[in-house]
């Protein structure tokens, strides 16, 4: 009585041959388990990707040279105190002379203080800003590398089982060899193509090792949590959130604000002079204590036309840097959005590829047991099966790298 399609395949989970040769043969459908590999890929919470960014920041730090010193800036001085020290006699007689002690303080302005007050913020804000680039730029680090190890395991999982299920074809075939019932040069072209999928593997293998080591190094960890992104949704700012773009917006901020303190004369510090004197004159020795406060009065902007047209460059400059940045990331994602629309047709094409693969492998099976070459048919034919689930999984794969990289082009960190 002919074995139906469901005992065949039992029988092929249990490692039992249609023929029942002794020869165990498991040609497992790799679908399931590269979609359990996807499935395993699911992101980690977001806690959990952010803790992992703040250490590879902290390693960032510990292993830098020199650290960025803190500077601290004065409330009430705008320079360093200064003396001065004078001493003044007389050429007619050495006993009149006249000595002078004063100490400088340049003071900042009631505008000055106005001024400072707007800029702090600013500075504050722009600080953060350069630390949440170095955190982007780790983030870029981590997701390249994170998805290029993903990639290789993928890969090197298929060819594993295709190696796997043809190592077990060579043994029955060897076997077959031996009793005549097979020519020897199948068994060659077998071994040949077994040698052909141990080279493929090298350049995966070397691929995962230089993930492997780079994640290791930017973290200090063995293994890494997940870094799928595919449930965290684009900002939809077209790249107005961007770090470097804020931070170039709030560097015009602080140059205008300094601008108009130079054009309306409010940079100038007020200078308060505290005088010791000693004057003496035929005997007669006086001392005197004054102090003296010296204000700058606003007339005009006191900028040259070259000052003028300096400050006026290094505007253009900022608004130019801005535009750029801003094209440059909305050109960056519109790239990568059109490249996701081509992975999205071609899933659409693979799925249907696998639906049908699967169908011509089952129609075969129920020929399977016939002979060697329907065997090696139907085995063919689940291998191309194989092969296009696998395509697919990448596929799958490769959509939420896009979308890793679209955020990394927003400014999105981890």
């Amino acid at each position: 009585m002919p074995k139906t399609t469901n005992q065949i395949n039992a029988r092929l989970a249990a490692g039992i041959s249609p023929r029942d040769t002794p020869m165990k043969i498991r040609p497992l459908y790799l679908g399931c388990s590269l979609l359990l590999m996807v499935f395993q890929l699911r992101a980690a919470p977001e806690t959990d990707r952010d803790a992992l960014l703040s250490l590879s920041q902290n390693r960032l730090h510990t292993s830098s040279a020199q650290l960025a010193p803190i500077y601290h800036s004065s409330d009430w001085l705008t320079g360093l105190p200064s003396i001065s020290l004078s001493h003044l006699g007389s050429l007619e007689s050495h006993n009149s002379y006249e000595q002078e002690l004063s100490l400088n303080l340049p003071f900042q302005s009631p505008a000055m203080q106005r001024q400072n007050a707007k800029l702090k913020p600013i500075n504050e804000r722009m600080l953060a800003l350069q630390s949440q680039l170095q955190r982007l730029y780790l983030s870029g680090l981590l997701r390249q590398y994170w998805w290029q190890q993903a990639q290789a395991e993928q890969e090197l999982a298929q060819l594993r089982h295709k190696q796997q299920v043809l190592q077990q074809l060579l043994q029955r075939q060897q076997a077959l060899s031996q009793s005549g019932e097979m020519p020897a040069t199948s068994v060659l072209l077998l071994k040949r193509e077994l040698l052909e999928l141990s080279l493929t593997k090298l350049p995966l293998e070397q691929q995962q090792q230089e993930a492997n080591e780079a994640l290791k190094r930017l973290t200090g960890l063995q293994q890494l949590p997940s870094l799928d992104e595919s449930d965290t949704p684009l900002p939809d700012d077209a790249g107005a959130g961007h770090p470097m773009w804020q931070l170039l917006a709030l560097q015009q901020q602080r140059q205008q604000l300094t601008t108009n303190a130079q054009l309306e004369g409010d940079d100038t510090p007020w200078l308060m002079s505290v005088t010791a004197k000693n004057t003496a004159t035929l005997g007669q020795d006086e001392q005197s204590l004054g102090l003296a406060l010296e204000i700058p009065l606003p007339v005009g902007n006191g900028l040259s036309q070259q000052q003028l047209g300096e400050l006026q460059q290094q505007r253009l400059q900022l608004e130019q840097q801005q535009q750029q940045q801003l094209l440059q990331s909305q050109l960056q994602l519109q790239q990568l959005k059109r490249r996701q629309a081509q992975l999205q047709q071609e899933q659409q094409g693979l799925e249907q590829a696998v639906q049908l693969s699967k169908q011509l492998s089952e129609t075969l099976l129920t020929t399977a047991e016939q002979g060697p070459a329907q065997y090696e048919s139907w085995l063919r034919r689940h291998l191309e099966a194989l092969d296009t689930q696998a395509r697919l999984s990448l596929n799958h794969l490769a959509q939420a790298q896009l979308h890793s990289q679209q955020l990394q082009a927003l400014g999105v960190t981890l």
